[in-house]
C-alpha cells in the first residue's frame, strides 16, 4: 500500500529498512546506526571542507557539553524554582541564567532568549508574535541567499502573512535601496525580516529601518548564519542599527 503522505527518497528508506530487517535484533540494529554515524563522522568531519556557516566546528568543550548529563534532563517553564514544571532544576536554572546574560552581553541587548534553538523556531516565533494572517512582509528571495523560514514553505508561509520580494541589484548581490523605498512605501509591510543564508556583504538594516518607521513597521534580523561573528564583533551590529529582533 503507497503512503501519499512520504516525502522521502523511498529508495533510501527502502535500503534502512533492509539493514534493519538483516540485523542480529535490537544490537545489530543499533550497530547499523552507530555505523551510519561513524561514515558520517569521517567523511563530512575529515575529508570534507565545510563552508555552510552556522556548521562551523566545534570545540571539544562544546562537543563535551552537547553530551553532557544536562542534556537528557526536561525543565519546563521559566527560570526559577516556581516557574518550572519539574523538579530537581536548580542547577539547570543556574546554567540556563548564565546563557541568558551571556547572549545580553554577547549581543549588546537588554533582553535574549536561549530557548529559541535555530533561527527557524526563532523567526516562527516572530511571525506569530508581530503579524496576523493576511499581513504583508517583506523579505529576501532565496536566489539572493534569502532563508526558506521566511519564506512561503517555512514558517512565514504557514503564518498566512503575504510576502513580498526586498529588490536586489543582480549584479551586485546587494539590497536596491532605491528600490525597496519605491516598493515598501507602496505594500507599506508590517514586517521586513532579513535572513540570508548567503551573506557576501553587511546588510543596510540602519537605511531599511528608516524607510518602513513612518506606517510603524518592524525590521527583524535573522543572524542565524552571521550570529558569531556579529558576537565576536567582526561584522554589523544590527540591533545597533535599527534591528527591533535579533534571531
Amino acid at each position: 500500500m503507497s503512503n501519499q503522505f512520504e516525502v522521502h527518497d523511498p529508495s533510501i528508506l527502502r535500503h534502512a529498512r533492509q539493514l534493519l530487517d538483516a540485523a542480529a535484533g535490537p544490537a545489530g540494529m543499533a550497530q547499523e546506526v552507530l555505523a551510519a554515524v561513524q561514515r558520517n563522522d569521517e567523511w563530512r568531519g575529515q575529508r570534507c571542507l565545510n563552508l555552510l556557516a552556522p556548521e562551523a566546528p566545534t570545540s571539544p568543550t562544546v562537543r563535551r557539553l552537547l553530551a553532557s548529563e544536562i542534556g537528557t534532563r526536561a525543565a519546563e517553564g521559566h527560570i526559577g524554582r516556581v516557574n518550572r514544571w519539574f523538579a530537581g532544576t536548580q542547577h539547570i536554572d543556574e546554567v540556563e541564567a548564565l546563557c541568558v546574560e551571556l547572549l545580553k552581553k554577547a549581543f549588546r541587548c537588554n533582553y535574549a532568549d536561549h530557548r529559541l534553538m535555530g533561527s527557524m523556531i526563532g523567526n516562527m516565533t516572530v511571525y506569530h508574535s508581530l503579524t496576523q494572517p493576511g499581513d504583508r512582509v517583506m523579505t529576501a528571495a532565496q536566489p539572493f541567499g534569502g532563508h526558506s523560514s521566511n519564506r512561503s514553505d517555512g514558517p512565514a508561509g504557514t503564518r498566512g502573512v503575504e510576502i513580498y520580494d526586498v529588490p536586489f541589484n543582480p549584479d551586485t548581490l546587494e539590497v536596491d535601496l532605491d528600490k525597496f523605498a519605491e516598493e515598501a512605501g507602496r505594500i507599506q509591510p508590517k514586517l521586513v525580516i532579513m535572513g540570508m543564508s548567503m551573506t557576501l556583504f553587511p546588510l543596510p538594516v540602519r537605511e531599511m529601518a528608516e524607510i518602513i518607521q513612518p506606517w510603524g513597521g518592524t525590521f527583524v534580523y535573522d543572524g542565524a548564519h552571521q550570529a558569531g561573528l556579529i558576537a565576536g564583533g567582526q561584522f554589523q551590529d544590527p540591533l545597533n542599527e535599527g534591528s527591533a529582533i535579533l534571531t
